[in-house]
């Protein structure tokens, strides 16, 4: 929940509607990740899954002609 509405952007709403919960629940999820990135290894963890998304998705664009490189 949390690196779906971080990394694509999309709403709490959005990312609920998705796993079949309320946008409030999707926020305390995205709550307790936020909470979690306090320590250092959880968070180097999701900095990683971060950045696959990220690379992924540009890798998407390239493939499409709508990239930025």
């Amino acid at each position: 929940m949390y690196l779906i509405h971080v990394s694509l952007g999309r709403s709490l709403t959005e990312v609920g509607r998705v796993f079949g919960r309320d946008r409030t629940t999707v926020s305390y999820a995205c709550a307790l990740i936020e909470d979690g990135r306090d320590d250092a290894r959880f968070d180097a963890a999701v900095d990683q899954l971060e950045r696959q998304i990220e690379a992924s998705l540009l890798q998407g664009d390239e493939g499409t002609g709508h990239g930025a490189g």
